[in-house]
């Protein structure tokens, strides 16, 4: 437990992948702004009341929002493959076994499942064009950044690291397991 990561280097790994996530959602959403336009389907009601909010914005708000949506997805789909995004890689910093061990891909991705199920939601509802689908993607975000603080305990494991049984360590620090799993 004394080699598990806290949340100081954590947060900075999420910063800088924050960071990266915000840059590739606004060349995205520059590149592709008329096909997310026609794919985000909003009611006249709800684009005059985001339009009251970001005035001449309102088109790259929405197709900004979508964009950071997808790229996050895919963004933090890497972590479910290596056990670590480009800002975990940065700080040398990856997800492994709450014994110190190498997690195996099941592990990853699981753990990448749970982390990301607000996103993953939500995705599903712009998908679907169902509204609460939405809204239960959000709550279950919001479960989960809440978990996040679950890192400054003694154990220093996040709610995601607690289901999926993994833990976040030094990248030498970690040693070979069994990946069978």
């Amino acid at each position: 437990m004394e080699n598990r990561i806290g949340f100081g280097r954590r947060l900075g790994a999420y910063l800088l992948d924050f960071v990266f996530i915000a840059g590739l959602a606004f060349i995205l959403s520059n590149l592709m702004n008329d096909f997310f336009q026609n794919f985000v389907d909003v009611s006249e009601e709800e684009y005059e009341q985001v339009s009251k909010m970001y005035g001449n914005f309102t088109d790259i708000m929405l197709t900004m929002t979508v964009s950071a949506s997808m790229v996050s997805f895919l963004y933090n789909l890497i972590e479910g493959f290596t056990g670590y995004t480009l800002g975990k890689f940065i700080l040398g910093i990856q997800v492994g076994n709450q014994d110190g061990t190498i997690a195996s891909q099941n592990q990853l991705m699981i753990r990448f499942g749970i982390k990301n199920i607000g996103t993953i939601i939500g995705l599903i509802g712009i998908a679907i064009s169902i509204k609460w689908i939405g809204t239960v993607g959000s709550f279950l975000g919001f479960v989960i950044v809440i978990g996040c603080f679950f890192v400054l305990s003694e154990n220093k494991l996040a709610f995601q690291d607690m289901l999926a049984k993994t833990a976040v360590f030094r990248k030498n620090e970690l040693k070979p397991g069994n990946l069978a799993d």
